[in-house]
Formats: C-alpha cells, structure tokens, sequence
C-alpha cells in the first residue's frame, strides 16, 4: 500500500515541491515586507547548488526573543499556526545520550543548541496559501514583539 501511495506521488514530486516553494517565499516575502519588520527571524536559506523540497519552513527567533520563545509558539498554536521542532534540536541534550554515556568528552554543540533555542519550523502545505492564512501568519508572527 505505501509503495503505490509513494508511486502515485512521484508522478506530482514536481508539483508538489513548486507549490511548497511558493509557499515558503510568500510567507518570507509577507513577513519581510512588513512595516513591523524589524529582522526578528532569520528564515534558512539553502546552498547555492541545492534545491530543497521544502515540507517546512524552518525559522529562528532573533536572540533578543531566545526567553521568549516557548510563549511566541504558544500564540502561534493559539492563532492556528501549528509548529514543531527543527529536527529534535541538539542531540546531547536528548536522554538517550545521557543513559548510554554516548558525549563521554562533554562536547559543546554550539550550533546545534542555537537551533534548539532559538528554531522552530511550521508545515508547509501541497495547495497554495490563502491570503487569509497569509495574514493571520503575518499577524501571529508580529505578536513577539508585545511579548
């Protein structure tokens, strides 16, 4: 059964990826162009050579927010914009490293634990965004502000 769901949907990969890229710049493009932008976020780019197919946007808080960020997701659920983990952020903090003894040296992960701190990701969907949707994300996203 997942095979012949997995081959109907190659057929639409392409499709499929263009409406989520189109997705992900018109919320870029909706934030950024906003009066009230004032590089709260920093949305992930990727490499020049890349061409990712993007099932979520991954997003980071400025650092001034890093406090703030677990109440900004809050508001984003309660406005109905669901949110998840950037993959599970960094790995040493996760308790399996802990009960297996896997970070013995005590590694820092600097990088990894900004992502953690600071990242979140919201869906990106196969249709094209509403302008409603649009909006209410604009308006959810510029409630960190009055935080």
């Amino acid at each position: 059964i997942q095979a012949a769901i997995a081959h109907n949907q190659f057929k639409r990969l392409d499709k499929l990826k263009k409406m989520r890229n189109i997705n992900r710049n018109s919320i870029i493009n909706k934030i950024k162009k906003s009066k009230n932008w004032k590089n709260q976020f920093t949305f992930i780019n990727p490499s020049k050579d890349f061409e990712p197919s993007w099932m979520g946007l991954p997003i980071l808080v400025n650092e001034k927010f890093k406090g703030k960020k677990s109440i900004f997701i809050e508001i984003l659920d309660e406005a109905g914009v669901e949110t998840r983990p950037i993959i599970s952020g960094s790995f040493v903090n996760q308790p399996a490293v802990k009960l297996y003894k896997l970070n013995k040296s005590n590694e820092k992960f600097e990088v990894a634990q900004k992502v953690q701190d600071l990242g979140f990701l919201i869906g990106l969907h196969t249709h094209k965004i509403s302008e409603k949707k649009l909006q209410l994300i604009h308006d959810a996203f510029f409630k960190i502000e009055k935080l």
